[in-house]
């Protein structure tokens, strides 16, 4: 008899916590795209933005291969970031592209090339690429993500193998 009320009282809880959930994040998209004095233009007041929050950065097929880790990118993490910062080509309104889009960073052989995959992300004086957004972060004493070594830093963060 006592185990059907405890299992009577988890549901309840359960059903309260899944209640204010609900309730409370009913309105994110709205509130993550409304956070930066930098906004796209809104298509109309029902717009309503929809992202991956987490998310491992798949190198685009013909890119050069490398020894450094994947990215994994939080954008919940960046949510004081105006989309628009990163997503520069984005109109507010159509779906965002890939940066490797045609027309973007779609230069993905050189990585000196200022359209290239590569300066997207790892251009030092650029607020628009990761690298410099987060140095400039660093310099302002804002942050202390380790940029440097790039084999093992916050973006491309070695893990260990785990020995079988």
């Amino acid at each position: 008899m006592k185990t059907n009320f405890l299992y009577v009282g988890i549901a309840v809880v359960f059903a309260v916590l899944v209640i204010i959930y609900g309730t409370t994040t009913n309105n994110l998209s709205e509130e993550i795209a409304s956070i930066s004095s930098d906004k796209a233009e809104m298509a109309n007041a029902d717009l309503t933005v929809s992202f991956p929050v987490t998310f491992e950065f798949d190198r685009p097929e013909g890119i050069n291969k490398t020894r450094f880790s994947e990215v994994k990118f939080s954008h919940f993490s960046h949510q004081d970031v105006s989309c628009v910062k990163c997503h520069h080509t984005w109109d507010g309104k159509s779906p965002v592209k890939s940066c490797a889009t045609e027309g973007c960073h779609n230069e993905l052989k050189t990585k000196g090339d200022t359209e290239s995959y590569f300066k997207a992300f790892h251009t030092l004086h650029s607020e628009r690429s990761c690298r410099g957004c987060h140095a400039e972060m660093k310099k302002a004493g804002k942050t202390e993500i380790q940029l440097a070594p790039c084999a093992n830093n916050a973006c491309h963060v070695i893990v260990p193998r785990v020995a079988k």
